[in-house]
């Protein structure tokens, strides 16, 4: 049986395999660097039918819950810097009674 050659040494084709990892290291990083913040995120969406939608969107540290339609959209409030969906401990406690 013959044996397997190879037409460059073992130790070039380690040498390639490094730089090519070096490469890819190299754009990684300058990709990385390259991305761009996003600044505007859709937290989360509650369709009311016939096309109607309420969301919660969220701009740096503000949140704000629109509403809109097919033909239209509106803000209905800007919600708190915390999430804006924690129960009130007073609606807890009436409803404990």
């Amino acid at each position: 049986m013959p044996s397997a050659t190879f037409p460059i040494g073992t130790a070039s084709m380690l040498d390639l395999l490094r730089s090519g990892f070096a490469r890819l290291a190299g754009l990684s990083r300058r990709r990385i660097w390259r991305r761009r913040v996003r600044r505007l995120r859709l937290c989360e969406t509650l369709s009311l039918g016939n096309r109607g939608f309420i969301a919660v969107v969220r701009y740096d540290e503000q949140q704000f819950l629109v509403g809109g339609t097919n033909t239209s959209i509106a803000l209905l409030a800007q919600l708190s810097a915390r999430s804006g969906f924690e129960r009130d401990s007073s609606v807890e406690e009436d409803q404990a009674n």
